[in-house]
């Protein structure tokens, strides 16, 4: 009997490996990855007893504590395992992220791991492994989105380091990543990666600002982040204005010719407009870094999307929270926010779109 059980457990595992053979040498260097990261990172306040930091590097690592410690304690957390160690990747870039979806559809294609589940992207670490991927899934005939990350969460599973690639973003930047990121540990909603990625993204705004202020920062005037609200809205208007009219476009009843055809007019015209500088598109990062994707298409779209704050809901949450006097404004709206851990995907869209 004992050895039917191993015979049994045995096919078991080969039939895994036969349909996911790709996702045990996926699975395999993120691994290694990580084990490099616990092995190697170093405590920021261990390397902040050497010698040889030039004084710019020691500034910034003193930096990325005393934001951690305003974060921790504006989000009221006490346990976060993030950022209070340093890893040097010995590479530019920390990884990239591949997001799929079909020429003629602006629904991404997940990345089915079975038993595991299904994924709406996937990150990597070798850039070489990410590009095979991607060439693959374009020979399959879909759109493919390759990005390179700055940052990422293993949502409290392991202590996440300040990176070697993060050093230089200066006060601002690194902020933005650390309220990003902690937000991941204080809330990820499972199975709705999309609203996780958007409530981090539109959180870590609110705690730069604030940290910021509390540093006696000199902040834009009121005037200036109005104009650049305008623009920025002027440019996430247009890109969704392009994502309509191409979900127009596709559920039309023309031809598959005639859509590629339509579709790249549409692409064409959204790269056209944010080239053009009497407009002032080339002002603003977020557009710069769009425009400077090496293909636009569905993919590119659905990524955009995916880490772009859709910020009425979740600024009148936090307005309210503001008036409230029971809790801190954090708190109190990472509390509202986690009310809806328990509705649909689509009850939560529907109400970012209230």
């Amino acid at each position: 009997m004992k050895r039917k059980i191993i015979y049994a457990l045995s096919a078991l595992f080969l039939l895994f490996l036969a349909i996911n053979h790709r996702w045990v040498w996926y699975l395999f260097h993120l691994a290694r990855h990580q084990v490099q990261v616990i092995i190697y990172k170093e405590k920021i306040s261990d390397r902040l007893r050497r010698n040889d930091l030039s004084t710019e590097h020691r500034h910034l690592l003193e930096t990325t504590l005393k934001i951690r410690g305003f974060i921790e304690k504006e989000y009221q957390m006490s346990n976060s395992r993030s950022y209070a160690s340093y890893f040097d990747l010995g590479r530019k870039a920390l990884g990239f992220n591949i997001t799929l979806a079909p020429r003629l559809s602006l629904k991404p294609e997940s990345f089915n791991f079975f038993p595991i589940g299904k994924f709406d992207y996937l990150g990597f670490f070798d850039p070489d492994l990410a590009e095979k991927w991607a060439v693959d899934y374009r020979k399959r005939g879909f759109d493919v989105h390759l990005a390179e990350i700055g940052g990422y969460s293993t949502l409290g599973w392991f202590e996440d380091p300040l990176y070697s690639n993060q050093i230089n973003w200066g006060e601002y930047g690194l902020a933005r990543l650390l309220g990003h990121e902690i937000a991941h540990e204080k809330l990820y909603i499972n199975g709705d990666t999309t609203f996780s990625e958007l409530l981090a993204a539109f959180i870590e705004k609110k705690i730069a600002a604030d940290y910021l202020k509390a540093q006696g920062r000199k902040l834009p005037t009121a005037a200036e982040m109005d104009a650049r609200r305008k623009l920025r809205d002027a440019f996430i208007s247009l890109v969704l204005e392009t994502k309509t009219n191409l979900e127009k476009l596709y559920a039309s009843p023309v031809s598959d010719a005639e859509k590629l055809g339509r579709k790249k007019t549409i692409l064409d015209n959204l790269k056209a407009t944010l080239k053009n500088k009497a407009l002032g598109f080339n002002r603003l990062p977020e557009a710069v870094q769009f425009l400077e994707s090496p293909e636009i298409n569905n993919a590119t779209l659905i990524q955009f999307h995916r880490y772009t704050p859709q910020t009425s809901a979740f600024d009148r949450t936090f307005t309210d929270c503001i008036k409230s006097e029971n809790s801190s404004r954090y708190n109190c709206w990472f509390a509202k926010i986690r009310e809806l851990e328990k509705a649909t995907p689509a009850a939560r869209q529907k109400w970012l779109q209230e």
